[in-house]
């Protein structure tokens, strides 16, 4: 047996451990401010979200207009999310579901992960979790913002040459 080529380890822990749920958003002008989300989220939780993190991030960015990226989560297409939005006029960029190698974000979180986890780093509890996650989050630099945005041709454009199937990002 060849030790070089062993997979991977991954380590969790069970006891006194616990997880997170965070939502955020980017643009290039930077990173939101963090909601660290209670339990399970149903549409009008991920409405009050947006209206306590997105909007203040988004106006102060970009005003009164400005363009949403979400993914196809079903709190995020419902009739009352839907709704929500139409009425603050918020353009929302739309995209096919299931779709995460056009969604930018979700190698922001990849990133994100990496720090918090660095060096097979392990925490006892949530406050010390969520203490790594703010401090990863507020690493974050605009280079790594901005490259994330510019990669969308490419993502497009990957995505149409293997005709919809997975691709690099």
């Amino acid at each position: 047996k060849d030790l070089r080529k062993e997979p991977h380890t991954y380590f969790s822990r069970r006891n006194g451990g616990g997880g997170v749920m965070v939502w955020g958003a980017f643009s290039s002008a930077g990173t939101s401010q963090l909601a660290f989300l209670e339990g399970n989220q149903n549409s009008e939780d991920y409405v009050d979200t947006l209206g306590n993190f997105l909007f203040p991030f988004a106006h102060e960015h970009y005003g009164e207009e400005f363009v949403f990226m979400q993914d196809g989560a079903s709190i995020h297409t419902s009739k009352y999310t839907k709704s929500f939005l139409d009425e603050e006029n918020v353009k929302v960029f739309e995209h096919p579901s299931l779709s995460p190698d056009l969604n930018p974000i979700e190698n922001l979180w990849g990133i994100l992960a990496r720090h918090v986890y660095a060096n097979g780093r392990q925490y006892m509890n949530v406050e010390e979790l969520t203490v790594a996650i703010k401090a990863a989050w507020s690493g974050i630099g605009k280079p790594t913002l901005e490259k994330l945005i510019q990669s969308m041709p490419r993502r497009c454009l990957a995505v149409l040459e293997v005709k919809g199937g997975k691709t690099e990002y």
